[in-house]
């Protein structure tokens, strides 16, 4: 019985190139000499060369042992393509994508195979890569705090401990790479949206969404000539862009997951999954002591064999339902724990006790605390005291905490059953000549996995579609002529035909992510208190290109948990995406018609002003910016700002005079009063320049010198504030 070619190729080594043909030789030469008794084949793809790689390739094409193909493209496809047809040629269950800037060291081949061989839990496997001079450039990819993939041993010394042993990462780097072609192939391949750069990122988090793992093996060693090839890093942005928009929810940090040798992580019996809340807003700002102690505890209980993921303020919406233990470590902005998750307060000092307040302490299934804080706990409260909580927790502590988190596993969380989201919610959505966009936010809203809705569209006094709405045939959608008015008009208007529980809003040239409404209702039919919420957006830059406009970029926008604290003088709620209960907007009394600009921003802020906004985690609806062509503006909203400053101010002091809450603080209070006066002395500059322009001096004069006046107010007020506390903290 005969045994064909592919039953005997356990390898197939695709190799994408584009010129570069000494690189190329280098790398091939390599191969044939150090690759043992494998029996393997290479593949070249040639993304149209024009050095002498395709008189290279044509000297070795057909060659026997080992095996060589040639597949030549008439143009530059990319890599990723490159390497997908490549896959798809290949003979071997097995293969092996390697850069053509690579050099392969003794048996680089083996350990590759042998993973995915005996680990069939194990998707991508991935080499110890060097730099010519002999240290680290790959030995896994980590995340870190911004999200952002990296290569935490760069520069490393090859024997470096943390190097030296197989380990289990999200994401391996694509230079060199080998996976099984069968699931690969059901993956889709690489990405071709992707210009040479993050296929690999892609890639190795796909695998990660089926639970498969890619594996790092520093028993296969290959020099990286690294970004060699032409144009390496010409679409770094755009291919960061993509990376973040698809994978910014899943992208948690887990650098500390690897801040030690693999041989001491233990096997936890019950292994948790833990996360750790800490009050950073801005994640790329310097790490401060909270975080710092953040990561300390989850180093501590990643080597114990826990799983850990660290949620920075933008991060506490995310619903944590597959975790078992949430730890906050407390801040400025109140957490809201979940009822359905066991959550636990992390108290190191008496101000962090005031902040948090003996009410929302009784949310809490236990406080972990310092002996000195044990005794100002209210009665009844469930406390874990540890001698110290900074940053050096000993194992002592660890496994006292470890026994602590394991017992509270097992407790039931305050609310044992998840509801189902329910009620009627009432999509409010002004249009105003925008037919080219207004079918596909209609089409957004039909496509909601949440069915229980109605939509109510007003036309405000714009050219007619109610053709684009007949087009729907759709019982649900509402449509009503106004005449010309305003954006606020238009929606207090759609409201005033409405029938739902809950209100949420949709602009015509905006679109909601099928999982919107779901996402939103589920957090407003489970978290109690909570009648507002907001989520994040993807803001999508498009620019004029005929009749139609092209997309330059397109980049995910997290929201942080707010306050009316963090409202008081500029908007950080995505208007598309807030839903809340109907009572709310009787309660404000609606949109201020009056309004031309921060209609959005007015309104929120007075929602904020008697309800507590909660921010869901997790990008739900697309924002597009159009550029407009001229300073007055496309539709409803305008470029005010530009075309009339003066107007654009006057509508901001417009919202800023509006009444405060009366339980507002009295440092709260005088930064209001503050923010008005400032925003109010602009104004009067813009009106200066405003009379100025006009030739009517005096009034330009008058208009200056109140403008000065309060402007100098505001700088000694600033002045002696910065002086008082200047000396508050000298006399601590």
């Amino acid at each position: 019985m005969s045994t064909s070619v592919n039953d005997t190729i356990q390898a197939s080594i695709i190799i994408p190139l584009f010129n570069r043909a000494d690189l190329t030789r280098n790398c091939w030469n390599s191969i044939i000499e150090r690759t043992g008794d494998i029996r393997y084949e290479v593949i070249f793809v040639d993304n149209a060369s024009t050095d002498e790689t395709p008189s290279f390739l044509e000297a070795i094409k057909g060659n026997a042992n080992p095996l060589v193909t040639v597949l030549t493209n008439a143009k530059n496809e990319g890599f990723a393509r490159a390497c997908n047809q490549g896959v798809e040629a290949a003979r071997s269950e097995v293969v092996v994508l390697l850069n053509n800037d690579t050099v392969v060291h003794e048996n680089w081949l083996a350990p590759l195979l042998e993973e995915l061989a005996t680990h069939p839990e194990t998707g991508v496997v991935g080499s110890r890569l060097l730099y010519p001079d002999g240290t680290i450039q790959h030995a896994g990819v980590c995340i870190d705090r911004k999200h952002i993939p990296f290569h935490p041993f760069v520069g490393a010394a090859f024997d470096d401990p943390r190097v030296c042993e197989r380990r289990s990462f999200r994401i391996v780097t694509g230079a060199c790479m080998a996976l099984r072609k069968a699931e690969f192939t059901d993956l889709g391949g690489f990405d071709a949206g992707y210009i040479n750069g993050h296929e690999d990122v892609d890639l190795c988090l796909r695998y990660d969404e089926l639970g498969k793992h890619s594996v790092y093996r520093p028993d296969s060693v290959v020099t990286h000539f690294e970004s060699q090839s032409d144009g390496r890093m010409d679409h770094c942005q755009p291919n960061t862009h993509r990376t973040l928009r698809r994978w910014h929810n899943r992208l948690m940090q887990d650098d500390f997951n690897y801040d030690f040798i693999e041989s001491e992580r233990q096997r936890a019996q019950s292994p948790l999954c833990i996360a750790i809340k800490t009050p950073t807003i801005n994640k790329r700002a310097e790490l401060s002591p909270t975080g710092v102690k953040a990561e300390a505890i989850a180093r501590g209980l990643s080597r114990m064999g826990h799983n850990v993921e660290i949620h920075a303020n933008p991060d506490w919406g995310l619903d944590d339902r597959k975790q078992d233990i949430t730890i906050v470590l407390p801040g400025i902005t109140p957490y809201l724990p979940k009822p359905y998750s066991r959550t636990l307060l992390w108290l190191s000092n008496h101000k962090q006790l005031r902040a948090v307040g003996e009410k929302a302490l009784s949310s809490y299934q236990l406080v972990i605390c310092t002996p000195d804080l044990v005794d100002t706990l209210p009665d009844r409260t469930q406390a874990l005291t540890l001698p110290s909580l900074n940053n050096d927790l000993s194992q002592e502590d660890l496994d006292t905490l470890e026994a602590a988190l394991l017992k509270q596993a097992t407790q039931e969380p305050p609310a044992q059953n998840i509801s189902e989201p329910s009620g009627k919610v009432s999509v409010l959505m002004p249009t105003y000549n925008r037919r080219k966009t207004l079918g596909a936010a209609i089409r957004s809203v039909i496509a909601q996995n949440y069915s229980n809705w109605e939509l109510i569209v007003v036309n405000d006094g714009g050219e007619d579609v109610s053709d684009i709405i007949e087009a729907f045939n759709d019982k649900r959608i509402t449509y009503h002529d106004n005449e010309r008015g305003s954006k606020g008009k238009a929606v207090n208007t759609a409201f005033s035909l409405s029938t739902g529980e809950y209100i949420a809003y949709l602009d015509d040239d905006d679109v909601w992510y099928p999982h919107h409404l779901e996402r939103a209702m589920f957090m407003l039919c489970n978290m109690p208190g909570v009648d507002m919420t907001y989520s994040d957006t993807v803001n999508t830059t498009k620019e004029a290109c005929g009749d139609t406009h092209k997309i330059t970029s397109s980049l995910p926008v997290q929201s942080p948990q707010v306050t009316f604290a963090d409202l008081l003088e500029t908007n950080c709620i995505p208007g598309i995406t807030v839903v809340h209960s109907r009572t709310l907007f009787e309660t404000v009394g609606g949109m201020d018609e009056k309004l031309k600009v921060l209609i959005d921003f007015d309104m929120w802020r007075r929602l904020a002003m008697v309800t507590s906004p909660y921010h869901v985690s997790e990008a739900t609806a697309e924002h597009f910016i159009r550029p407009a062509k001229t300073t007055t503006g496309e539709g409803q909203i305008t470029n005010l700002h530009l075309a009339s400053r003066r107007e654009y101010l006057a509508n901001a002091c417009r919202v800023l005079r509006k009444k405060m809450p009366t339980t507002l603080s009295a440092r709260l209070q005088s930064l209001q009063h503050d923010i008005r006066k400032k925003v109010q002395a602009l104004f009067l500059q813009a009106q200066g320049d405003y009379f100025s322009e006009k030739g009517e001096h005096q009034r330009a004069a008058a208009s200056y010198k109140l403008a000065g006046t309060l402007t100098l107010n505001l700088s000694r007020k600033l002045i002696n504030r910065s002086l008082s506390q200047t000396n508050t903290l000298e006399e601590q």
